[in-house]
């Protein structure tokens, strides 16, 4: 299991969101990007434009080649690649460091590691730094930061593309959302329909004046090899077996967002008021700053199905006046689905990453005047060794 599966579940959310805006968007979503409209289609633009981006042709130097796939394989066992110079870009004295540059152009999408990478400045341009730190001959510090330029939106566009989303959804039939998003965002809907359909939207309505909205999108990568064969393999590869569910509520234990994805179908439930989150049972109350995040998640590997539940993380709602996003802990070992005997032979290096500062996983959006807004995502998390893992 690699460092990236730890983060997997909040990744997931926020695609489904992004998907959920994309598809289910009316006439009433695309105004909220921007103060005024042409300003809107340009940030709107921008952002989906530089997502496309990312995965059209995607191509690799032949330095990013190599570390990559040595880092994915001994993501827990670093010990391996520590002295290997073939890896990383930079070696300081107690630390490796590996930073990778991703610009499109000539209709391709090039990652090059290389030293010293620029920060991003043209949507969908992006900059990866993954840093390496040893603590002692059998434990070390993993830490990640993914920037990815999101072109001239706002945090503050962004919540308000969301509010707008859902208060549009609220009180309307399914066949007026299926209209008003295909008749609203007809080059999305298009481009979108290569991989994804919607395969059924409901919004129920109670006695509270609230509405809840459940979403069920369909992947299906065989529609995306033609244009993108690479993307539509990695996709098969890895959502076609997969499982997961997640959880978001509050310390009662009342649930505010559901997350759910089986056999290519992703689903998404939450409830709503004037635009803003409600609980999904029990009387209307603002969401908590403070959430808790309870994820499941199996793949089949080989002949085994491999995994986790009941992975818990502590939530907290980033609202700065200029950044949007979530920043999330993961200080508890979940209960572990692996093949017969594995679990006991790696108790210690499973367990390590949760203990002290445990997981950190972040996910933002930064604007600043003047400058392409960012979207970072950063990871830390202590591993440790064994024999057997080596």
């Amino acid at each position: 299991m690699s460092l990236h599966t730890y983060s997997s579940t909040p990744k997931l959310g926020a695609i489904a969101i992004v998907l959920s805006l994309a598809t289910s968007a009316c006439s009433d979503v695309a105004p909220a990007f921007g103060p005024n409209t042409a300003t809107a289609r340009v940030n709107a633009e921008q952002l989906f434009g530089g997502i496309a981006q990312r995965f059209t042709n995607v191509e690799r130097n032949n330095k990013f080649r190599i570390a990559r796939g040595k880092l994915g394989k001994n993501a827990l066992t670093p010990s391996v690649i520590y002295n290997d110079t073939s890896v990383w870009t930079a070696m300081g004295d107690n630390s490796r460091t590996v930073t990778v540059e991703g610009e499109f152009g000539s209709n391709k999408y090039i990652f090059a590691a290389k030293p010293g990478a620029i920060a991003p400045n043209s949507p969908g341009d992006s900059r990866h730094t993954m840093v390496l730190r040893k603590i002692s001959n059998d434990e070390f510090d993993w830490f990640t930061n993914v920037e990815i330029s999101a072109g001239q939106v706002t945090a503050n566009d962004l919540k308000n593309v969301l509010e707008a989303w859902m208060k549009s959804a609220e009180h309307r039939s399914t066949a007026q959302i299926r209209q008003d998003y295909r008749s609203s965002f007809p080059r999305s809907t298009a481009a979108l329909g290569r991989l994804f359909s919607l395969d059924s939207v409901r919004v129920t309505n109670d006695a509270d004046g609230a509405s809840t909205i459940y979403l069920a999108i369909r992947l299906d990568p065989k529609r995306l090899k033609p244009i993108m064969p690479a993307f539509a393999e990695y996709l098969d590869k890895y959502s076609t077996d997969s499982k997961y569910k997640s959880v978001v509520k509050d310390s009662r234990d009342v649930r505010w967002i559901e997350l759910a994805g089986a056999n290519n179908v992703m689903t998404l439930k939450l409830r709503s008021i004037n635009g803003h989150f409600a609980p999904l049972s029990g009387p209307l109350r603002p969401i908590p700053d403070n959430l808790i995040l309870d994820s499941e998640f199996t793949t089949k590997i080989l002949l085994f199905h491999v995994g986790f539940r009941k992975l818990l993380g502590n939530v907290q709602v980033i609202e700065g006046g200029h950044e949007r996003g979530w920043f999330i802990r993961f200080t508890k070992e979940p209960d572990w689905k692996l093949p017969p005997v594995v679990g006991t032979l790696i108790k210690t290096p499973l367990r390590r990453p949760f203990t002290g500062d445990g997981i950190m996983f972040r996910l933002a959006l930064l604007d600043e005047r003047g400058k392409q807004s960012i979207i970072a995502r950063r990871t830390s998390a202590t591993v440790q060794e064994s024999g057997i893992l080596r």
